[in-house]
């Protein structure tokens, strides 16, 4: 889904990319494409495979999160939970690419994907959201688009 569409879903609302169950919300279906060109952007590996880390993550750089994380992770450009990584906790980036698990909450974020094995639990406030066939998300989303800026 893209910020400024019509068919926003309610607070609340469960989405999957998979079979729909009555009463739940389907959204639009997104290609790879951009999970793979962010995949492939440098980062900074912060929480390698394998490791356990609790507290306060802060870069100026596109960051990778591979491990466990608990806490709070903030980048000025891009975080990547990757496949087998995940964070439970809040999220600050303005570009966030979710291929593994999150579990909390994303705020500050223009872009957020979550890729098509991914599970997201928690509240997302994103300008522009793309959900990949396959992912799942139990939670409240937000879209701050540019449109509700702007005050229309």
């Amino acid at each position: 889904m893209q910020a400024g569409q019509n068919d926003r879903q309610p607070a609340g609302t469960r989405q999957t990319a998979g079979p729909n169950p009555a009463g739940v919300a389907k959204p639009a279906i997104a290609s790879t494409e951009t999970a793979g060109h962010w995949t492939e952007q440098h980062t900074r590996v912060a929480v390698g495979r394998n490791v356990n880390v609790s507290g306060k993550l802060i870069f100026n750089e596109p960051v990778r999160i591979e491990g466990h994380f608990r806490g709070e992770a903030r980048s000025t450009e891009l975080v990547v939970i990757a496949e087998g990584g995940m964070i439970e906790g809040k999220v600050f980036a303005p570009r966030l690419l979710v291929m593994g698990e999150l579990r909390g909450d994303v705020a500050g974020c223009e872009r957020m994907m979550v890729g098509a094995r991914a599970r997201v639990i928690g509240n997302i406030d994103a300008g522009a959201l793309t959900i990949c066939e396959g992912a799942w998300l139990d939670g409240h989303v937000k879209m701050s688009g540019a449109s509700e800026k702007k005050g229309e």
